[in-house]
């Protein structure tokens, strides 16, 4: 049994998992200390494994150092299923890639993690990274549009978005959510005569209802990272 940590540019999630069964997940609202204490309570925890895109956490560190298990950092030179893995690869990208590969291994894989910035990763069916983009995320795109004009609002991110925007508010809304899901769309359309078994994995802060021909190729993961960071134990 496992405790799993993704600490992302926006939050911190932690995961308790058991082989392939999560058996917990939540965000931290607590100093690590206090966390641990209360995890390590409830489960019987033999690892540690993190994921983090941030710079060092010496509250996290000085956590670590006073725990039994064994602890696991996550980097572009960790041992692990990926092959040609570049250096300064984030650890999270690493951790959704080998969760997606945990799940589907012998295929052509697409990884979409959609969070603060939308990460595209291609796999081939050996595990090697062969490409990859980042763009904006939906709010860092609102942003955008917010710091680099002079009259746009700047406003979160709301569901329920309509195809056209009626008033700024909408417009603004209907171009980074529906856009950013265009261009979800666009990529995968564009991969799949070059990749006829492609698999994508779908996961991060942000979800998209995807067009109904590519749903059935899609499999949205909100524990994607996690399930990666499973597999390397």
């Amino acid at each position: 049994m496992n405790l799993l940590i993704d600490i992302g540019n926006t939050s911190a999630k932690v995961a308790i998992m058991d082989g392939d069964t999560l058996l917990h997940t939540e965000h931290k609202n607590s100093p690590w200390d206090s966390l641990f204490r209360r995890l390590q309570a409830s489960y019987p925890i033999e690892h540690i494994v993190i994921s983090t895109v941030t710079a060092e956490d010496k509250e996290l560190e000085a956590t670590l150092r006073s725990l039994p298990q064994p602890v696991l950092w996550l980097t572009a030179d960790t041992p692990c299923q990926l092959k040609n893995v570049p250096p300064g690869y984030g650890a999270d990208r690493l951790a959704a890639d080998l969760g997606a590969i945990a799940q589907s291994p012998g295929h052509t894989l697409l990884v979409i993690d959609a969070g603060t910035c939308i990460t595209y990763d291609l796999i081939s069916r050996q595990g090697e990274i062969l490409s990859g983009v980042i763009s904006p995320g939906i709010q860092l795109r609102l942003r955008a549009m917010h710091e680099h004009t002079a009259l746009l609002p700047l406003f979160q991110a709301e569901p329920d978005t309509p195809l056209m925007g009626h008033d700024t508010k909408s417009s603004m809304m209907s171009s980074a959510i529906h856009g950013t899901r265009f261009e979800i769309e666009g990529y995968i359309r564009s991969l799949l005569p070059a990749y006829p078994d492609l698999r994508v994995f779908l996961t991060g802060g942000n979800t998209f209802q995807l067009s109904a021909d590519l749903q059935e190729r899609t499999l949205h993961d909100p524990h994607l990272l996690f399930r990666g960071l499973q597999s390397l134990t």
